[in-house]
């Protein structure tokens, strides 16, 4: 049980380290340049929470001087939004060596502030970008880092979960830059969940609807992603959604570890593998 977007504020970061206090988030992965990147930080460390890298190139501002990544970023300063740094990608625009410094930067200041991350993901699964992913192996072997989210969800469509088309169809994109991606990462020894899941829970939290994906779990590791947080009162549209409390009512709900012995599935954080 992975959840995204630690140091996101204190009201989401609040939400997932209660999720981990109940026991049931094992996992996280932190943002390294939000507005509680560093406090978040401090606490994952005391809590030893087991803690991955976010990577983020679509958000918020970088870590790096901008004047030294300016393909990165909008004229004011921030990181081109959303699907605009993979709309760059694609056509080219985004120079190489940007990506590298602004990736080292982060992977720097994780390392500073936490440690050796358990494994990495990204803000938006950017880094399934062949042109991320190339930038990014480099930095994984330096530092040891032996695993990557590879956000494949299969089968299609999910368990019984109300998914609109729209979702459907980007998370079919979504999963066909997965399955190029790993074939990257793999190659350079690099390694990930033999299965994953969460795009099509995000929007549509529910205790039936993790209750379908926990009783359909195929054999061997599968990553779920989650992203819970207390009730916020500014942010992003994402921070506000009240999806965010759902997911932590849902994730702290008794029933959900009940279900889980009776399988007998066991929770465990990427440092385990």
């Amino acid at each position: 049980m992975n959840a995204d977007d630690l140091g996101a504020n204190t009201q989401r970061s609040h939400g997932i380290f209660q999720c981990f206090e109940f026991g049931i988030v094992t996992n996280a992965t932190l943002l390294p340049n939000a507005t509680d990147s560093d406090r978040a930080a401090k606490q994952a460390r005391e809590k030893k929470l087991p803690t991955g890298l976010h990577l983020n190139l679509s958000e918020h501002a970088p870590l790096s001087k901008r004047d030294t990544i300016n393909s990165l970023i909008e004229g004011n300063g921030m990181f081109l939004a959303g699907e605009r740094m993979r709309d760059a990608l694609d056509a080219g625009t985004v120079r190489k060596e940007h990506l590298e410094r602004e990736i080292r930067a982060q992977m720097d200041w994780f390392l500073e502030s936490v440690g050796s991350p358990t494994h990495v993901d990204s803000h938006y699964h950017i880094h399934t970008h062949p042109m991320v992913a190339a930038a990014l192996i480099p930095v994984l072997e330096r530092y040891g880092v032996r695993f990557v989210r590879i956000p494949l969800e299969e089968p299609l469509p999910p368990f019984r979960t109300i998914v609109s088309d729209a979702q459907l169809e980007k998370v079919k994109k979504i999963n066909a830059s997965s399955l190029a991606a790993k074939d990257l990462y793999s190659a350079w020894g690099i390694a990930s969940s033999n299965h994953f899941r969460g795009l099509t829970l995000a929007g549509n939290a529910s205790l039936k609807n993790l209750r379908h994906i926990i009783g359909r779990l195929p054999e061997g590791i599968t990553e779920l992603m989650v992203h819970p947080g207390s009730a916020c009162t500014e942010g992003t549209p994402f921070d506000l959604d009240p999806q965010r409390q759902t997911e932590l009512r849902m994730l702290t709900d008794a029933s959900i570890v009940e279900e889980l012995q009776e399988r007998d599935i066991r929770l465990a954080s990427y440092g385990d593998l």
